[in-house]
């Protein structure tokens, strides 16, 4: 390179230098730092109702504390996180609350979880390992721009019934101090998320990444929302690249080169686009590629194929469980930051120095915001270890499960079987929902242009992928299940967008599964 490093970039490396070398140090005794970690959650929130109730003060190890504390799901705890909403204080944690986020709920709506200023600095420990690995392996980053993915404000400021907030005010309040270097650095402001409307959004979004030709990072969550946004640019490219244009986003152009705007209506124009024409800087792009995202992590890299493709760790509103360190594996337990539990099949429960290469388990997180042993509902796979901390994939939410006449089918096993079946390559979106009307079945749901003898051949394909579940295949057999139906919906990926949207979840944090529940989604077109 013959250009230096961006000056908000060289600030940020040095405000989060040695963040990787903390998280190293604590891989080399995962025990030792899981239970220093959770003597300062209990000493923290000793004096809370909750730790008073379970005696924090005199707990000591992992087993004290598990002898102690029950598993727990969301429905134990909402109680107390509804007090705490109400204003009431020191229920589940010691400190103040600073605000709540919502996230979607699987069958009883949205939920309210706490957000604590000693839970965001844990969450940001983490998340600054990340960073530090990331711009120590591909330094020429810190030579461009970056894209965060910023949802449209589509919800309204809210608060709760005791004036709490819900959701914070910007991203500097989880990115604390670091927060002014990473915006000298944004392509798009942050401003941006302000805009209401989401076509505004949208295209004010794609006027500041199509002007800049320095983007060298994009980190978004679903690898659906930047494909959603590459999609519109296409549409789009005559009206915000016309020299006439009257909209803001075309004026906003006039100061691009004639050059510039030529060469980006000649990428835009191919088929496929010529991205790279696009974004020649653009060397890495961060998201979700495990689980339901992974077959749109897989057509996103065949897009992309100049930039790599790194998979986002697992971070959930509720807490953060995995970062990615390095390129070559999963993401690596985030033992600074939460208290992890692993619970198997058969209800036993490991630390992260006793997990096993190869096993599955739900996760259980302990939080400094007020989550105690609580199951997240996402079941990993152990796919190695980073020095003696265990490596996780994530394979589905593990509670999304549908049970129509005993076959028990769940996410993992159904986005299994499709893979393997060859059904979710080139950018195919299937949805399976249980249906119980007019007798039990499941109807599949099938995205984009298809015939109904592409449907009808996609469906049976994917009811013998199915049978892979002996119970499947016994209800099949027995006539307790029907056959499926083949649903087409070309707008399908736009309905599980809209779907997720209705649950709380934000644009950009849509994740579009492959196993629905019933009757959830609305009156699409059945097979002709």
């Amino acid at each position: 390179m013959t250009t230096p490093p961006l000056p908000g970039w060289t600030a940020l490396a040095r405000h989060i230098a040695g963040a990787r070398a903390r998280l190293a140090a604590q891989a080399a005794d995962p025990r030792a730092t899981q239970q220093a970690l959770l003597a300062q959650i209990l000493s923290r929130h000793a004096g809370s109702a909750f730790g008073q109730r379970h005696g924090f003060a005199r707990l000591r190890t992992l087993g004290d504390y598990q002898q102690a504390v029950p598993r727990a799901t969301y429905d134990d705890f909402a109680p107390e996180i509804e007090a705490m909403a109400r204003g009431e204080p020191a229920r589940l944690v010691s400190e103040p609350v600073l605000a709540f986020e919502r996230t979607g709920g699987s069958t009883g709506g949205p939920k309210l979880i706490p957000l604590t200023a000693s839970g965001l600095a844990a969450q940001r420990e983490g998340l600054f390992a990340w960073l530090d690995d990331l711009l120590q392996r591909h330094p020429r980053l810190m030579h461009g721009h970056s894209y965060w993915s910023i949802s449209p404000a589509t919800r309204a400021p809210e608060a709760t019934a005791g004036g709490m907030r819900i959701g914070l005010s910007s991203d500097a309040e989880y990115l604390g101090d670091a927060a002014p270097h990473l915006a000298a650095v944004l392509s798009v402001p942050p401003e941006v998320g302000g805009i209401g409307d989401v076509e505004s959004w949208r295209r004010a979004t794609l006027a500041h990444l199509l002007a800049d030709e320095r983007l060298a990072l994009v980190s978004v969550w679903s690898p659906t929302f930047w494909q959603e946004l590459c999609r519109h640019a296409m549409l789009l490219k005559d009206e915000l690249l016309a020299l006439d244009g009257h909209t803001a986003e075309a004026n906003f152009f006039q100061s691009l080169s004639p050059a510039r705007r030529a060469r980006l209506h000649a990428a835009l124009s191919q088929t496929p686009p010529d991205w790279r024409a696009v974004w020649p800087q653009l060397a890495l792009i961060s998201c979700w590629t495990h689980a339901s995202s992974a077959p749109w992590a897989a057509q996103l890299a065949a897009e992309f194929p100049h930039a790599t493709l790194q998979g986002k760790g697992l971070l959930a509103t509720e807490g953060l469980v995995s970062v990615p360190i390095d390129d070559d594996g999963d993401p690596v337990a985030a033992i600074g930051s939460t208290v992890l539990e692993f619970e198997d099949d058969a209800g036993l429960v490991f630390a992260c120095d006793e997990v096993a290469e190869g096993a599955e388990y739900q996760v259980l997180l302990t939080t400094h915001a007020g989550l105690y042993r609580y199951r997240l509902g996402d079941r990993v796979r152990v796919t190695g270890f980073w020095h003696r901390a265990p490596r996780l994939h994530l394979l589905g939410r593990g509670h999304a499960a549908s049970d129509l006449c005993g076959e028990k089918l769940t996410e993992a096993f159904v986005l299994q079987a499709l893979t393997s079946a060859g059904l979710l390559t080139n950018g195919q979106t299937l949805h399976l929902v249980p249906r119980t009307q007019p007798a039990p079945h499941y109807a599949l749901l099938i995205g984009g242009p298809c015939s109904a003898d592409q449907a009808a051949r996609i469906a049976a394909r994917a009811d013998t992928a199915l049978r892979a579940n002996p119970q499947y295949a016994y209800a099949r057999d027995l006539g307790q299940l029907g056959q499926i139906v083949a649903l087409r919906t070309p707008d399908l990926r736009e309905q599980l967008q809209n779907l997720s949207l209705a649950e709380g979840q934000r644009l950009g944090d849509a994740k579009p599964g492959v196993l629905g529940r019933t009757d959830e989604m609305t009156a699409p077109r059945r097979l002709g």
